[in-house]
């Protein structure tokens, strides 16, 4: 059965071999029969490009026999093996089927409920091969995919992916980008490829793709290769789409920020009347609110040099009122409670904040005040001007008021200096790496320059520390 579904010429004679002789398929011949009729509709398309004619899979999707196919696939894979579900579902996205299609759906379903039985093997002899753009497409669509890194299928792309990125999509290279993102994979190649791509394609891309494209670059925090012309083509483009989505916009500038790259001339329209009054009456104008106040934060502590237009006071916000999304969904894997009762045994709850958000509206794990033998003061005898922040509607930019009130505060109490303590979980951290990511990195910059000794405690120190004596011992060590 296997030869006589690759030696088939037609979409029909496949089709044929496995709806008629149902008796003589096994699972292992579903994912060839599909990877055949996806190789034979593209000599298909192209012969109809070579006639000028416009040719999909549309047709074969509503014949009976394919309808038939499908079914059987749906109907017997839970007893397939690992390696035929994912190869079907492989199939199944090079084939261009929907998501939301029944097959893709249950194969979905069947990979996810074995998802802890799949070996490297099962899943890297497929997504480590070289996929078409419509195959790349629906790949990087698939929830399943996203989801899980696949470290060789990572490896193979970064070789492959050069090589092939002019003729991708800039849908494609956006789903890309975002898989990239969202595993926090610190690439260079994969990364300068994305890059390159957006230096040459860079005009033809509307604001919300280019945000896409540039956020691997600040949350890696990496700058590619091409930056010293990539930045500046990146400021030309907005100079000219600003004001066309203002969202994307101040996330482009965000990701620069994170860089420490700071455009003036984009800086001048984000922070001008028209601008703002346009963001304030759309429906994402809290968010962008946030952005703005941490933006103008930044430059009053990275860009002193900047004499253009300002956020108004009145405008300003807390960028986050609390810890972050991905701090609250992995709290059960972070080291943060053993740190908290290690803490509170050796200084006292009377010693320190925990989630504390200090302006511009950085959470922080704990806040405690440190004299320079290590001594923790209690809360009791800081003044109270330190316990609460100042206010972010006065008509200082916030981060200048922090700051002052901090400075002033430790000038006041001489050998005495505000400490942040920073459990940096893995999460914290590019993968495989000891690089912060992008945001991270930004604000344990910020929290220096605004006065704090920040005391860092990555997860590579906290993972060898068993026990609350030994994590006392950690922590006594590092105040």
């Amino acid at each position: 059965m296997k030869r006589l579904i690759e030696r088939s010429r037609s979409v029909g004679e496949v089709l044929r071999w496995v709806t008629q002789n149902p008796g003589k398929v096994s699972a292992s011949h579903y994912p060839i029969a599909l990877h055949k009729l996806g190789q034979l509709l593209q000599q298909q398309q192209g012969q109809a490009a070579l006639n000028g004619e416009s040719r999909g899979a549309g047709p074969m999707l509503e014949q009976p026999e394919f309808q038939t196919l499908c079914q059987a696939i749906i109907s017997g894979c839970s007893k397939f093996d690992n390696f035929s579900i994912v190869n079907c579902l492989y199939a199944a996205a090079a084939l261009g089927l929907p998501g939301e299609s029944p097959l893709v759906r249950v194969l979905e379903e069947e990979s996810r409920s074995r998802l802890g039985r799949f070996n490297q093997k099962d899943v890297s002899m497929v997504f480590s091969s070289e996929a078409n753009n419509k195959a790349l497409e629906a790949i990087f669509s698939s929830q399943l995919f996203y989801e899980n890194r696949q470290e060789r299928f990572i490896r193979s792309m970064a070789e492959w992916l050069p090589r092939k990125a002019e003729n991708l999509t800039p849908y494609t290279m956006a789903l890309i980008a975002k898989y990239v993102a969202r595993h926090r994979l610190r690439e260079p190649r994969l990364l300068d490829t994305i890059a390159n791509f957006l230096l040459k394609r860079g005009e033809q891309l509307d604001s919300k793709v280019i945000q896409k494209l540039v956020f691997p670059f600040s949350r890696m925090n990496y700058r590619p290769s091409n930056h010293s012309e990539l930045f500046p083509k990146l400021e030309a483009i907005l100079e000219q789409k600003a004001g066309s989505s203002p969202l994307a916009t101040v996330n482009i500038l965000m990701s620069m920020f994170q860089l420490s790259h700071f455009p003036q001339s984009i800086l001048h329209q984000v922070f001008s009347p028209a601008f703002i009054t346009n963001v304030m009456s759309s429906p994402y104008a809290l968010i962008v609110r946030r952005y703005l106040s941490l933006l103008d934060a930044a430059v009053e502590l990275e860009f002193r040099q900047y004499r253009g237009p300002r956020l108004d006071p009145r405008y300003r916000v807390l960028m986050f009122e609390h810890a972050l999304t991905a701090d609250e969904a992995n709290r059960k894997y972070s080291y943060k409670g053993l740190v908290a009762e290690a803490l509170r045994q050796l200084v006292g709850e009377e010693c320190y904040r925990q989630d504390e958000v200090l302006p511009p509206g950085y959470c922080t794990d704990f806040l405690l005040w440190v004299n320079r033998s290590g001594t923790v003061l209690p809360l009791s005898r800081v003044p109270a001007a330190s316990k609460a922040p100042p206010a972010l509607g006065a008509a200082a930019p916030a981060a200048l008021s922090l700051r002052s009130s901090v400075l002033a505060l430790t000038s006041d109490l001489q050998d005495f200096a505000p400490v942040v303590l920073s459990v940096n979980d893995k999460w914290h951290y590019c993968q495989n790496s000891d690089i912060l990511v992008g945001s991270r990195a930004m604000r344990d910059r910020h929290l220096r320059l605004l006065g704090y000794c920040l005391v860092q405690l990555p997860y590579t120190e906290l993972e060898k520390v068993s026990g609350i004596e030994e994590a006392k011992h950690y922590l006594r060590q590092k105040l």
